[in-house]
């Protein structure tokens, strides 16, 4: 189809128009970060880094069970919203929490192969709650109840005490990234004005490791 006054095929006018639009659209910017968290002593299981705030609305965190596991060690879930818990296990299982202090308190009861299950996380934010097996006392996982713009699970391994830290997609205008390690004193770097820190990881005020982090050179 033409136009009589602008012998351009129309189509080919909307296709510029459109991609003139999108490129017009704001470009969050990020950063990326380096380091490494090391222990003094026997390293702990799983740590979340993030930076605080609204986050995008994402799909419920789904945990499965296999091999009288948890799949994963540690998921984040914005407070209010559920856990979905699936077992493909050959035997039952027995999903619980019980921390009063950050008031969570749940039991699903037996959980048969098969069988699944949502979890609210209506308990305190800003928390990391233990989640167990009554009937596998081994088993044991954490849900992050807090608002992320940003976040990052990292897992340790028992043997080894120094872990690299890559950080990629960071907001270039993050303020604060949090970081919250079972059991551990929480960490908060403050992002704005420099580019490289080195903080203490402490347990109850006890010197237990460190955390060094140095922002990316474009």
């Amino acid at each position: 189809m033409m136009n009589k006054r602008n012998k351009t095929p129309l189509h080919a006018r909307l296709t510029t128009i459109l991609l003139g639009g999108l490129l017009a659209l704001p470009v969050t910017a990020a950063d990326q970060f380096t380091g490494q968290i090391s222990f003094s002593s026997r390293p702990a299981v799983v740590a979340v880094l993030y930076v605080p705030g609204p986050g995008a609305q994402a799909q419920t965190p789904v945990v499965d069970q296999v091999d009288k596991q948890f799949a994963e060690s540690l998921v984040v879930v914005a407070p209010g919203e559920s856990v979905e818990f699936k077992n493909s296990d050959a035997v039952d299982h027995n999903i619980f929490a019980n921390d009063i202090r950050k008031n969570a308190r749940f039991d699903v009861g037996l959980m048969p192969p098969g069988g699944q299950q949502a979890i609210p996380a209506d308990w305190n934010e800003d928390t990391l709650v233990r989640v167990g097996c009554k009937i596998h006392p081994k088993m044991r996982m954490y849900i992050a109840s807090l608002e992320a713009r940003y976040h990052k699970v990292v897992e340790f391994d028992s043997r080894t005490r120094e872990y690299p830290l890559s950080l990629a997609g960071v907001p270039a205008d993050a303020e604060t990234l949090v970081v919250r390690i079972p059991k551990y004193d929480v960490v908060e770097l403050d992002l704005r004005g420099a580019s490289a820190w080195t903080v203490p990881l402490t347990k109850g005020g006890k010197p237990r490791g460190e955390i060094t982090l140095a922002r990316a050179t474009p």
